[in-house]
């Protein structure tokens, strides 16, 4: 806990001298909280702009190479419906399940990258039985997904789904401001309550360098970058 206070304090250092006070942008179409900043004399919420800007750019790589130095693993979780985005570190992990967590506390926890419990989003992911990355990686077949969440009366409610996975070639992504050249898969489901496409970017054989996976039917799929490895 004292080493990710350190590091967040760090993130404020570099975005203060960066001039983007509030720590919030607008990155890969939603609004990123770097370190959950407050805003300096300006209103809550925060301003945005655009990462393509020069300005911000320059803080972004900034930021990048801050976050290198310190050596500690980074990802990048947003959703579009939510409106939520934030860097988020290493917070625990028990039998090959590794949570991360936001300055906020709200957490992701993975699988080799793959999803399988939020907390604190409001419609949360309790649990999930999903596929290995290596299956997913290998871009065919069928899988099965069971996700588990809570309903108003905090009952448990399990939806059920049926995936065919694809290649989907090579693509080339930017995760804050670095490209990296990627192999895509798609992972096509349907079940009684809904239907999605989870996306995933490997810029090795299952190196996981991107990925959007569902989350709850009517909401966008989150988007989790790996910044730093």
């Amino acid at each position: 806990e004292m080493r990710m206070r350190l590091w967040y304090g760090l993130v404020a250092l570099v975005l203060s001298a960066c001039g983007n006070d509030t720590g919030s942008i607008n990155y890969a179409g939603a609004p990123v909280v770097f370190a959950g900043l407050q805003g300096k004399g300006r209103a809550a919420g925060g301003v945005t702009a655009d990462p393509n800007d020069p300005a911000v750019r320059t803080g972004i790589l900034a930021l990048r190479e801050v976050l290198q130095k310190d050596g500690q693993p980074i990802i990048l979780v947003s959703n579009a419906s939510l409106k939520f985005g934030a860097l988020m570190a290493p917070f625990g992990g028990n039998n090959g399940v590794e949570t991360w967590s936001s300055t906020s506390y709200r957490t992701v926890s993975l699988r080799g990258g793959v999803m399988i419990a939020t907390r604190g989003f409001g419609p949360d992911l309790m649990s999930s039985v999903a596929p290995g990355i290596a299956i997913i990686a290998g871009g065919k077949g069928t899988t099965q997904r069971r996700y588990s969440y809570l309903d108003g009366a905090d009952q448990p409610q399990t939806l059920e789904f049926t995936c065919t996975l694809a290649a989907a070639g090579r693509e080339s992504i930017e995760v804050m401001a670095l490209s990296f050249a990627t192999r895509k898969v798609t992972e096509a489901c349907a079940g009684p309550a809904a239907t999605f496409t989870n996306e995933y970017w490997f810029d090795g054989s299952t190196k996981l360098r991107q990925s959007k996976q569902f989350l709850a039917p009517g909401l966008a799929n989150m988007m989790i970058q790996k910044v730093i490895d």
